[in-house]
């Protein structure tokens, strides 16, 4: 019985606050996704065992697959991206250059000179 209420309680209230968070203080590509699944949630019943088994498990599990599957990406990019500034195959003014738009659309912004949208960013900086 508690287990249940848990959760419910994290299916239908914490997660959609996450998702409300991350949507809205990170507003790129993965925003748009987790917005799609802040729209499909009320769609799916809680989380049981039956259910699990169902559409809220691949709902779920493809909630967990991008989530990490982006974050990979986001750390290979940062990996890549603070390996050629060490060996200085980057310009200085690589930041604005036309080949960051697609990345910081995408959801690969660059730390090294954040923009004013992203506070999180700025305080990391300084």
């Amino acid at each position: 019985m508690a287990s249940e209420v848990v959760c419910g309680l994290v299916f239908r209230l914490l997660l959609p606050i996450c998702l409300a968070v991350a949507c809205a203080f990170r507003y790129n590509g993965l925003s748009f996704v987790y917005l799609i699944y802040l729209l499909l949630i009320p769609l799916f019943s809680e989380p049981t065992k039956a259910t699990m088994q169902g559409h809220t498990g691949r709902l779920l599990k493809s909630l967990c697959f991008m989530s990490l599957s982006f974050l990979l990406f986001h750390i290979i990019f940062h990996i890549t991206l603070a390996s050629l500034e060490a060996q200085h195959r980057v310009a200085p003014g690589y930041n604005s250059g036309p080949c960051e738009a697609p990345f910081r659309v995408a959801t690969f912004p660059s730390l090294s000179v954040p923009g004013p949208g992203h506070p999180p960013a700025l305080v990391q900086h300084r």
